[in-house]
């Protein structure tokens, strides 16, 4: 996994905007919740991966870390923030996102077991270096409704609809703001799907938003 890669998002007209904090929402799709025996939270479940955690998605050979033996896939819909949003604002946050993209949330899901026995934070199992991998970005006007996928080895493993997430995109920017004060470069991972699983060495992942965008990578 190329960890050294450039700590920027990529636009679909080249420009690039420096990457901030991942911020994470979990359990935003209730069938995934049920999947991994848990309920929707009362408030959106957050959680944080750095910036060192990118990659980008096209053409990546991904590797799980030695320290883990259960490299899982999450595909979800990526919201990239393109300029600082005034403190205070509680609607009308389109006018500050960049754009968006499909991304990875990769999951070391032994190393999160035991963090979860345990009670202790997940920062290794979902934050490790290499752990979101990004497409290239497009750019966003207004909030679209978008049905998306993952395939590995040319199966549907999971599908998604903006339709069926617990919480729009428009009411996550605004708890994630009012909590953390969203920079540019910063970016949303909108939750994932049902279907979760495993990926093993020699699996080709292709992950697409409805025709607009399609991203390939591998395992190695």
């Amino acid at each position: 996994m190329n960890i050294q890669s450039p700590r920027t998002f990529t636009m679909k007209d080249g420009t690039e905007i420096p990457i901030g904090t991942f911020y994470c929402i979990g359990r935003n799709y209730s069938a995934h919740a049920k999947e991994m025996g848990a309920s929707v939270p009362d408030k959106p479940l957050v959680f944080l991966k750095p910036s060192t955690a990118y990659i980008p998605f096209e053409n990546a050979v991904l590797t799980c870390p030695v320290f883990s033996k259960e490299l899982h896939h999450e595909v979800e819909i990526a919201i990239v923030i393109g300029h600082d949003i005034p403190i205070g604002l509680q609607s009308g946050f389109e006018k500050y996102i960049a754009g968006y993209g499909i991304a990875l949330d990769l999951t070391l899901r032994d190393i999160q077991k035991i963090a979860k026995e345990k009670g202790e934070p997940w920062a290794i199992s979902k934050g490790f270096a290499g752990s979101a991998p990004v497409s290239t970005i497009l750019p966003f006007s207004t909030y679209p409704h978008f049905t998306f996928s993952l395939s590995i080895n040319g199966e549907i493993r999971q599908k998604g609809d903006t339709n069926d997430m617990e919480r729009t995109f428009e009411q996550l920017l605004a708890f994630c703001h009012s909590i953390f004060h969203l920079k540019a470069g910063d970016c949303i991972l909108t939750g994932t799907p049902e279907g979760v699983g495993p990926l093993y060495s020699g699996d080709i992942i292709i992950a697409q938003i409805d025709d607009s965008l399609k991203m390939q990578c591998t395992i190695a």
